[in-house]
């Protein structure tokens, strides 16, 4: 059920392993790529009108897919199996861990926006989590999906990037009673960060490129990364 981690142990592929012009962001294809070179992934899923968790990132449909609409307000059987940009098809939570080799760890993003209620989304992801016999954490920007997490499995809080927020709440939000925290590159360093990384593990979003990997590579415990050869990734996070 829902087994814990060290998350320093792996490197997470940003939506699966997915390329320009190859696998699709958060398809099954691009997960389980990433899978098969050794990585742990990073993935969204937001509700359906029915409730149902769908790995999607986005809350509507139309970047990724030929279609319209708000994807918290159409049933799951409108959304499951729609073809995305790309290739591969709009899947489930419950699909995406059916076929997941649970050798390395999922970082599971709850999307709460529009309507979500966050409680109610929490209980719908971490039932599903629970059931999942593999390496698991469920995370969110939403400090109320998080607390309705259960402690039984790891919980990380998401932390809005202070340079959008034209404000900081780290010194607040480092206070919080959770597994890990996921930044922002560009707030990896911030002070109240290092301090509290001293007990709670820190990993970094998204990360781009390999000379940013290598340098904030001593101011996390792991990155969350795209777009660069993941065996890069490996040798300035893992020292492999």
């Amino acid at each position: 059920m829902a087994n814990r981690f060290e998350l320093s142990d792996f490197v997470y592929a940003h939506r699966g392993l997915w390329t320009e012009g190859g696998l699709t962001e958060n398809s099954l294809e691009a997960c389980l790529a990433a899978a098969e070179a050794g990585l742990g992934i990073e993935f969204d899923v937001r509700p359906s009108a029915d409730g149902v968790p769908i790995v999607f990132h986005d809350s509507v449909l139309g970047r990724m897919t030929d279609r319209e609409g708000i994807v918290e307000q159409l049933h799951s059987t409108e959304l499951l199996g729609l073809p995305l940009r790309g290739g591969g098809t709009i899947v489930s939570l419950s699909e995406l861990l059916t076929r997941w080799p649970g050798r390395t760890p999922l970082l599971c993003e709850l999307k709460i926006d529009g309507n979500t209620g966050p409680v109610a989304f929490a209980g719908a992801v971490s039932t599903l989590l629970m059931e999942y016999r593999g390496p698991v954490a469920a995370m969110s920007f939403s400090p109320q999906a998080v607390a309705a997490l259960p402690k039984q499995m790891m919980r990380g809080q998401l932390i809005i990037q202070s340079d959008m927020t034209g404000h900081t709440d780290l010194p607040a939000i480092a206070q919080t009673e959770v597994d890990y925290f996921a930044c922002h590159t560009s707030d990896a360093g911030h002070a109240s960060l290092q301090t509290v990384r001293a007990k709670t593990p820190l990993v970094t979003w998204t990360v781009t490129d390999p000379e940013t990997c290598n340098a904030l590579a001593p101011l996390t415990d792991s990155q969350i990364f795209e777009g660069f050869d993941p065996e890069l990734a490996k040798r300035h996070i893992l020292n492999t």
